[in-house]
């Protein structure tokens, strides 16, 4: 029998040549420090603004309330306007703390999650596994039951999707829509992966922090 491998269709260089290309992959997971230090990076470029005038405001109020008391000494109303304006000056001064104290709080009776980072030229995917708490009741008898747990995928699309990127001390950062923070840590990427991602999301997404 006499076969011509030309009349074939070669099915393994045709699948070989869709694969799609991986600038880079990497598995890893979040400590509570750099979730903090993550939010602190996100409530710096997105919120500061907001925050410098609603201090201001409150400041300078502060000080016009001040001003009437002085003025007028027996009316009740400067000092009430007093308290306010310092009430809310104290509330707008500490306000980026508190958020970040009860996400860290409402994060640590959560499940632990591992993740896993996959950046394609176009897109970015992103896989979640929520993992059993040590101390929960049912308990996974062995690791490789953790293989069984189906990860929740977020894919997300450079042309499509509202993406920002920056960078801190400890990870860098994926912004989603600037609501939704991806922090990725240094500790779990090699040198070099760190200077292919930063590059590539820099080009893609330009840097903000």
């Amino acid at each position: 029998m006499i076969v011509i491998s030309g009349l074939i269709p070669d099915f393994s260089s045709e699948a070989e040549m869709k694969k799609p290309e991986i600038i880079a992959q990497f598995s890893y997971d979040n400590t509570l420090e750099e979730i903090d230090c993550a939010m602190k990076t996100y409530q710096g470029i997105f919120g500061k603004k907001r925050n410098i005038v609603m201090i201001s405001a409150y400041g300078l109020l502060t000080i016009a309330s001040v001003v009437l008391i002085i003025l007028n000494y027996s009316s009740i109303f400067p000092y009430v306007a007093f308290l306010v304006c310092v009430f809310s000056l104290v509330y707008n001064i500490t306000d980026k703390k508190r958020t970040r104290n009860r996400v860290l709080d409402a994060l640590k009776g959560m499940n632990p999650e591992d993740y896993k980072a996959t950046l394609y030229p176009e897109k970015i995917e992103i896989e979640t596994i929520i993992k059993p708490k040590e101390d929960d009741e049912v308990k996974l008898e062995n690791d490789e039951d953790t293989e069984n747990i189906a990860p929740i995928r977020s894919i997300f699309i450079f042309e499509q999707d509202m993406l920002d990127f920056a960078e801190n001390e400890q990870s860098l950062l994926l912004f989603v829509a600037r609501r939704q923070t991806y922090c990725f840590p240094k500790r779990c990427l090699t040198e070099e992966q760190i200077t292919s991602v930063r590059d590539f999301l820099k080009e893609k997404l330009g840097s903000i922090g």
